[in-house]
C-alpha cells in the first residue's frame, strides 16, 4: 500500500530512474567529455598526423592571430552574423503576417509550401544550385538578363568585394522558410489572438497591430529565432566550401572552413582545435541573452 502512495505522487522507482537518466548522462558526457578534450588539444602540440598531447599553452591561438586569414575570417563571420540574421528576421515577420492576412487558405497553403522547400534541401545540393545561377558566362541569372536585353555581366562570387554578399543571400533564401513558421507559430497564441480582435474592433490599422501588438508579444520566439540564425551563420560552412571554398583568394573565407582546412589538408589539429573553441565560445555568447530570457521566464 506505501508503494501505491508513494508511485501515485509521482515518484519513480530506480529503474525507472536509470532508464531516463541514462541516455541524458550518456549524450553529457559525450557532448562535454569531447568539449573538454577539444580544448585541451588547442592548447597542446599536435601538429602533424600522428597525435601529440605535450602542453604548450596559448601557441597555437597566437599563431591563429598573426594569420591574415583569421582576420578575413573575423570580419566575413561578422558580416554573415549581421546581414544574414536581421534581413532573415524582418522579411519573416512581414511574410508571416502576410500569410496570417490573406483570407485564401489554399494561397497560404501554396505560399507556404513554395517558401518552406529550400529548408527541406541539403546546403550541398543549394551551394551546387546557386553556383550554376551564379556562374558568370553561362549561369542562369546572367542568361536571363541576356535574353531580356540587360548586359549586366554580374561577376558574382568571382569578385572578391561582393562575393560573400551574394553566398548570404543564399543563406536567405534556405532559412527563410524556417524563420516564416517559427514567427508564424508565436502568431497563433490565444491571448495574442484576443489583443488583435480587440484592436481590430477599436478600429487599429494593420501596421499598428503589427508593431503595437503583436511584436511586443513574440519576444520570446524572436529571440529563439535570432538565436539559432545566429548560430547558423557563426558556424556557416556548406555554402562556402561548395560555391567559392574561401575564395577568390581568401574573400570569403569564415571560421568553419578555416579550422576544416587547418585540421584536415594542413594537419594542425591543435590550431584547428583552437579555432574549434573559438567558434564554441562566440555560440555560447550569443546563446546568452536567450538563456536569461529562458530563465526569468522560468521564474516568474
Amino acid at each position: 500500500m506505501a508503494k501505491l502512495r508513494r508511485r501515485h505522487r509521482g515518484e519513480l522507482t530506480w529503474t525507472e530512474n536509470l532508464v531516463f537518466l541514462a541516455p541524458l548522462l550518456f549524450f553529457l558526457i559525450l557532448l562535454y567529455g569531447t568539449l573538454f578534450w577539444t580544448i585541451y588539444v588547442s592548447f597542446t602540440d599536435w601538429s602533424t598526423m600522428a597525435p601529440n598531447y605535450q602542453f604548450t599553452g596559448l601557441k597555437w591561438y597566437r599563431f591563429l592571430v598573426q594569420q591574415p586569414k583569421f582576420k578575413v575570417d573575423i570580419i566575413n563571420n561578422l558580416k554573415w552574423l549581421i546581414l544574414g540574421v536581421f534581413p532573415t528576421v524582418t522579411v519573416a515577420i512581414f511574410l508571416a503576417y502576410f500569410l496570417e492576412l490573406t483570407p485564401f487558405p489554399k494561397v497560404e497553403a501554396y505560399i507556404r509550401t513554395l517558401i518552406l522547400y529550400p529548408v527541406a534541401m541539403s546546403f550541398i545540393v543549394t551551394g551546387t544550385v546557386w553556383s550554376w545561377m551564379y556562374e558568370p558566362s553561362r549561369g542562369v541569372i546572367n542568361t536571363l538578363l541576356r535574353l531580356l536585353g540587360i548586359d549586366a555581366n554580374l561577376r558574382f562570387t568571382t569578385n572578391p568585394e561582393t562575393a560573400t554578399y551574394w553566398l548570404i543571400l543564399i543563406f536567405i533564401w534556405q532559412y527563410l522558410g524556417f524563420s516564416v513558421i517559427i514567427v508564424q507559430s508565436s502568431f497563433r497564441t490565444t491571448e495574442l489572438q484576443e489583443l488583435v480582435e480587440a484592436a481590430i474592433v477599436d478600429g487599429a490599422s494593420r501596421l499598428r497591430i503589427l508593431f503595437a501588438i503583436i511584436l511586443p508579444n513574440i519576444r520570446g520566439g524572436l529571440l529563439i529565432l535570432i538565436s539559432l540564425l545566429l548560430i547558423s551563420t557563426l558556424k556557416v560552412f556548406d555554402i562556402v566550401y561548395i560555391v567559392t571554398f574561401g575564395g577568390p583568394g581568401i574573400a570569403t573565407d569564415v571560421l568553419a572552413l578555416n579550422m576544416w582546412i587547418t585540421t584536415f589538408q594542413q594537419h594542425l589539429v591543435s590550431a584547428g582545435a583552437g579555432l574549434g573553441v573559438i567558434i564554441f565560445v562566440s555560440s555560447f555568447i550569443l546563446v546568452i541573452p536567450y538563456t536569461i530570457y529562458a530563465f526569468r521566464k522560468w521564474f516568474e
